[in-house]
């Protein structure tokens, strides 16, 4: 098991607002340890309250928000890529598949909060490389998704509010991550879902805060980096990903993850820990070429 494989983090601030949505690869469980704000995901809007647990799974679009004042945001954050999920299921416990669904919200007891904090919290501090390290971090693993798992299967779903925005434009996505490797233009993607060009990027831009080209070479950075852990050279990954040159690849791919595409392959290898939170929250510009 590689470490860069799963990113557990703890956060907490005060002054946190994310202007628009993102989507990270992989399943991302957040636990939610104080109130205040609203959490967006999908087509749903959830106020953010202590013992709130959330499980995202491979590019629901989501973001907070903070609607209280100057009200502390505390939360662990544990992201793990599909493969890791994979590797830790067995034929009778399919982790990927009971953690599929699009923008989970449940409540925990005080007890599940409490439990599941010192997990995220044993596996966040690292432990220096050593005999038997690695089966305490599979462990620990092991005991989070099974509980996750358990709640999400026994606990009532929280409903949340119906975002009207996102919900027009859900076809649109789905058709997006369906097909991000292939060539289409604006007017070929409106008329396929009858509409006029204007207001398709209208709705669009106004659902996500992502332009569709913006969207759509996120999604080819993402299969770009999935593929170049997989083994790909960076020629491959450029091609099988969809971009169009290999100097626009090279170009994006830098603005994207803060490094070169054979960069990020080699800090993989190594087992270095790479931010995927320096892309698509925005803190960068993607370049834009033809879809």
């Amino acid at each position: 098991m590689q470490e860069q494989e799963y990113v557990i983090q703890y956060k907490q601030d005060d002054q946190w607002h994310m202007s628009r949505l993102h989507y990270h690869e992989g399943v991302e469980i957040m636990l939610v340890l104080s109130d205040g704000g609203d959490f967006y995901a999908g087509q749903r809007t959830y106020p953010l309250r202590k013992n709130t647990l959330f499980v995202l799974n491979t590019n629901t679009l989501h973001r907070d928000e903070n609607t209280n004042g100057g009200a502390v945001f505390r939360r662990y954050v544990l992201r793990i890529l599909p493969s890791l999920l994979e590797r830790l299921s067995t034929p009778q416990t399919d982790f990927a598949a009971a953690l599929q669904s699009t923008g989970t919200c449940i409540r925990l007891t005080d007890a599940d909060t409490t439990r599941l904090s010192r997990l995220f919290e044993k596996l966040r501090i690292s432990m220096p490389p050593a005999f038997g390290t690695d089966i305490l971090v599979r462990i620990t693993l092991y005991e989070i998704l099974l509980l996750v798992c358990s709640r999400l299967r026994t606990t009532e779903r929280e409903l949340g509010e119906t975002n009207v925005d996102y919900g027009r434009i859900q076809p649109i996505l789905d058709y997006l991550r369906e097909n991000c490797t292939q060539h289409f233009t604006l007017d070929e993607l409106s008329g396929r879902f009858s509409m006029s060009k204007h207001y398709l990027c209208h709705v669009f831009k106004k659902g996500t805060g992502f332009s569709v080209m913006e969207y759509v070479i996120q999604l080819r950075i993402i299969t770009a980096q999935r593929l170049l852990r997989q083994g790909a050279t960076v020629q491959e990954a450029c091609e099988r990903s969809g971009f169009q040159t290999y100097s626009h690849f090279i170009r994006t791919f830098n603005t994207y993850a803060g490094v070169s595409p054979r960069k990020y392959a080699s800090l993989y290898r190594e087992g270095e820990y790479l931010d995927e939170e320096s892309g698509p929250h925005g803190a960068k510009e993607i370049s834009h070429a033809l879809l």
